[in-house]
């Protein structure tokens, strides 16, 4: 089902998700995020984003992989994750969010990190994720802590952006 993306300044998106119990309706979120996500658009979708407070999100690099041929494409439904270990080397990249639309700003972030999850069997996974994938997963993680990628730009950087932030919080309280 197709639900509504929360926007900056909806305070779910500034919350804490609690963990996903085994007999909550996994694949009614599951759903629920990816028919979301595929109407919208992105790369990435977090139960918050939703007005959701659970920790599970999703990731999806087709529209990328489609207009890159260096990136793989991959699908996964990621169920109470934590970070293991991240890596000292960082790069730099452009992102976006859906909650905080057209606004694009980089933002440094370390460029390998090992992960632990469940998928939509909970099973539990344990990976070292690089690249555009760690990217997506650390960017869709910080969700679930009540983060927003913009959080990680400079103070001048934020102050820039007042404005445009301002429009999209006033917006999202009518």
């Amino acid at each position: 089902m197709l639900i509504k993306v929360e926007k900056y300044g909806a305070k779910v998106l500034r919350k804490h998700s609690a963990l996903v119990k085994s007999d909550e309706d996994i694949e009614g979120m599951s759903t629920n995020l990816f028919d979301t996500l595929a109407k919208e658009g992105g790369i990435g979708l977090a139960a918050p984003q939703i007005g959701l407070l659970k920790r599970i999100f999703i990731m999806d690099s087709g529209p990328l992989a489609n207009d890159d041929d260096t990136v793989d494409k991959f699908k996964h439904l990621i169920i109470n994750p934590t970070i293991l270990f991240v890596s000292k080397n960082e790069n730099w990249f452009n992102e976006g969010c859906l909650s905080i639309p057209e606004i694009f700003e980089d933002v440094e972030r370390p460029d390998k990190i090992v992960v632990k999850y469940y998928n939509e069997q909970l099973e539990p996974i344990e990976r070292e994720l690089s690249g555009i994938e760690a990217r997506i997963f650390q960017h869709e993680y910080e969700h679930l802590e009540g983060i927003l990628f913009i959080d990680k730009l400079s103070p001048i950087r934020r102050q820039m952006l007042k404005g445009k932030l301002n429009r999209i919080a006033r917006a999202t309280i009518k």
